[in-house]
């Protein structure tokens, strides 16, 4: 089985905890509502093909920064709502996914234990109810990784590999390539140059973004 570590929560952080009756019935009413695309910042929209997430596809994030490209892909709809949840990403850095704009009070950090015959039913159960779903490197048969996409379709649940796609072929690739830093005192942001390729992008698409602006968002 897989064990459930959520971040602290202090202050106005807590309001955006759901019970699991409140959890029900968002997922419920998404199912009878239908499935739009899980918004994502404005700036990035251009490299999708529904200018968002399309609920039920696999994407990947690679290049020399997948994880700050991961954060502002999901920043905005943490904000709006959406859940998400991390599997087997015990150094995800939730501090600096705050400084994106992630929503941490709707934020699920998973592990299953190391055990792979344990993986697929983790992140089965996972699809079944969470928005946004972070896995790394997934190590499953074939068969398992058609299981899990045909799930994330029946639920609207959107699956982002980072590192080796493994047996999942991705509609969607973005690849991140950093291009310049920015120093305060610290490396505060960068300038990177940003390419969508995949079976779901029929041309190849690229824009140069700051991650993160000032505010925390993605800017051009």
């Amino acid at each position: 089985m897989g064990h459930l570590l959520l971040p602290e929560l202090t202050g106005t952080h807590s309001s955006g905890v759901e019970t699991g009756a409140q959890f029900a019935q968002r997922v419920s009413a998404r199912a009878e509502a239908g499935f739009g695309p899980v918004p994502v910042a404005p700036a990035l929209a251009s490299l999708l093909p529904s200018s968002g997430l399309e609920r039920g596809g696999v994407y990947a994030c690679t290049g020399d920064a997948p994880m700050s490209l991961l954060f502002s892909l999901v920043a905005a709809a943490t904000a709006q709502g959406s859940w998400l949840a991390f599997v087997d990403l015990p150094r995800v850095g939730l501090m600096a996914a705050h400084e994106y704009g992630v929503a941490l009070q709707r934020v699920m950090c998973v592990s299953t234990g190391g055990q792979a015959q344990s993986w697929s039913h983790v992140v089965g159960a996972l699809v079944d109810g969470v928005d946004l779903v972070v896995v790394s490197s997934p190590a499953c048969s074939a068969g398992e990784a058609r299981r899990i996409v045909a799930r994330a379709k029946a639920s609207g649940a959107v699956l982002i590999i980072l590192g080796k796609p493994g047996q999942f072929s991705p509609d969607v690739v973005l690849s991140s390539s950093t291009t310049e830093w920015h120093f305060n005192t610290h490396a505060a942001s960068r300038t990177m140059s940003v390419q969508a390729h995949g079976r779901r992008v029929y041309n190849q698409r690229a824009l140069t973004v700051q991650l993160p602006a000032a505010d925390g968002a993605v800017s051009l």
